[in-house]
């Protein structure tokens, strides 16, 4: 499956809660600190991630897209996706987690991603 980024998708927090909600997945809301980014990596849990507040920069490596997401963007990264993040100044979104209890670690590298399947 691959990512998928939608700009201008919702208004409200409750949208993105009852989208959450529907699929199946646990929601919660998050402020993000600054951070200088982190390499290519793929979580064991897939994410539906709605920006409320501040810009989230990632980057999908099957297309060497860039994507900017503000708020009212949703972005969906399916489990076992890499993925890389860009450097940001925080942002605050609401997470949809497609598992109750998050695997950790959260962050794994990809030479895991075979040995893990």
């Amino acid at each position: 499956m691959a990512i998928v980024v939608q700009h201008g998708y919702f208004d409200e927090d409750q949208q993105a809660f009852d989208e959450i909600q529907k699929d199946g997945y646990y929601g919660s809301k998050f402020d993000a600190t600054p951070s200088g980014g982190t390499p290519i990596h793929w979580h064991d849990v897939g994410m539906h991630i709605y920006i409320t507040e501040g810009t989230f920069r990632f980057q999908d490596p099957a297309s060497g897209k860039v994507h900017e997401c503000v708020a009212g963007t949703r972005f969906d990264i399916p489990e076992r996706t890499l993925h890389i993040e860009e450097e940001h100044h925080g942002y605050t979104a609401i997470a949809g987690m497609s598992k109750a209890e998050v695997p950790q670690p959260f962050v794994r590298p990809p030479e895991e991603l075979d040995r893990d399947a």
